[in-house]
């Protein structure tokens, strides 16, 4: 579980800076991305813990390191640890012992719906569906964003408790805590996994999956980039962000196609 790999890892964790980012894209209505690479800018949301420094949901542009919007978290939210983003709508959860799973407006932080009673460390949205992972077992689940539940999957490969996921397709990612091999792929079809060794990662805390890029944070304000088919190493840089993020998603827009 995250807070207690924080506090056996390293003191480090007092004074957590940390950050992810992921590339702004814009898709049309039919999934096809908009190839303005000249003009988009690299942004994603951080979810940061409430009992650290300017806690809340932020919109972060990694081109130019500014912190663009900032909304607050559900005030039920006791621990935040898990967030997702559909293309309109954002998905907040948390580990605390009565938790919900919040769907939230992101341009005005208004609580749209509740799933309550879940606990998890990890979100992930696919189309009509949410994954998550059920705090401190093996287990992820997936519900429609009703909350009507759809299946349970048992992972062969995680440890006690899954600290994050992301979905890319027919293939959901989940994270453990391990020098070695700390990614899993998992084939939703067969739900057959196999480990993806992150060349150079040191303590990845939170993850997410974008553009074919494994993006992950760690507890020294470190932003790792990876190949999603390799795990091969591409770029890390840290950021100036005070406070514990504890989630990351990427950040696009929808927009229709033109008739």
């Amino acid at each position: 579980m995250k807070a207690i790999k924080v506090l056996v890892k390293s003191i480090i964790f007092l004074f957590l800076i940390s950050s992810c980012n992921e590339p702004y894209i814009k898709f049309s209505s039919n999934n096809q991305v908009v190839n303005d690479t000249d003009t988009i800018d690299k942004k994603l949301w951080l979810l940061k813990h409430r009992r650290y420094q300017e806690p809340g949901i932020y919109l972060y542009n990694e081109t130019s390191g500014v912190l663009e919007k900032e909304l607050e978290l559900p005030k039920n939210l006791e621990s935040p640890h898990a967030i997702a983003f559909d293309g309109k709508f954002l998905w907040v959860g948390g580990i605390g012992e009565e938790e919900s799973i919040y769907q939230i407006d992101p341009h005005t932080g208004a609580i749209i719906s509740e799933i309550p009673n879940i606990r998890t460390e990890g979100i992930a949205v696919d189309g009509d569906y949410i994954y998550y992972s059920v705090y401190e077992t093996n287990i992820i689940n997936k519900i429609d964003k009703n909350g009507k539940f759809v299946e349970e999957i048992v992972t062969q490969n995680a440890s006690l408790s899954i600290p994050d996921i992301a979905i890319d397709g027919n293939k959901l990612y989940y994270l453990r805590y391990t020098v070695t091999a700390p990614i899993v792929k998992l084939n939703l079809s067969n739900k057959n996994e196999s480990f993806i060794p992150l060349s150079g990662s040191i303590d990845t805390y939170c993850l997410t999956i974008f553009n074919s890029e494994i993006i992950g944070v760690t507890l020294l304000n470190g932003i790792s980039r990876f190949k999603q088919s390799s795990g091969d190493f591409i770029s890390s840089n840290a950021t100036g962000i005070e406070g514990w993020i504890t989630a990351i998603a990427p950040h696009y827009e929808t927009i229709e196609s033109e008739q």
